[in-house]
């Protein structure tokens, strides 16, 4: 019995190691920006008409405001818990209203770069000359 798990054990362990390399390798290839989705990135690399940039400028200014909305919220919870800070906080390096806070940062910048590509897909936009 000891050698059948002993076997079951090493077979998972040769197992997950070969398959680790290819994950990490595959997904640190292929990973679009933090901020834009994989379906927004293809719409993106697809739009050929001036109509599709204009439909993606809109996209990113609506997420954008999403992006606005999840700042406040984290700023609200920041100062939320500086008002009633946890018990648990006196022993962690961070408090849990500076994670807040950070994250309210990391919202206010992917906001200004989804203003900054509506900005870039309406030039674009503007600028398209159709050949015909």
């Amino acid at each position: 019995m000891t050698a059948t798990v002993l076997a079951t054990l090493m077979m998972m362990a040769v197992l997950g190691t070969r398959s680790a390399p290819v994950s990490q390798s595959s997904a640190a290839a292929s990973d679009p920006p933090q901020h834009v989705t994989h379906k927004l990135a293809i719409q993106v690399d697809n739009a050929v008409t001036r109509d599709d940039h204009r439909e993606l400028a809109q996209r990113f200014r609506q997420e954008a405001q999403r992006n606005r909305q999840k700042e406040q919220y984290y700023l609200e919870m920041s100062a939320n818990y500086r008002r009633h800070p946890l018990r648990i906080d006196a022993v962690q390096n961070v408090s849990t209203a500076d994670r807040y806070l950070h994250w309210a940062d990391e919202a206010r910048d992917a906001a200004r770069a989804d203003d900054q590509m509506a900005i870039l897909q309406d030039k674009l936009a503007d600028g398209f000359v159709q050949a015909k």
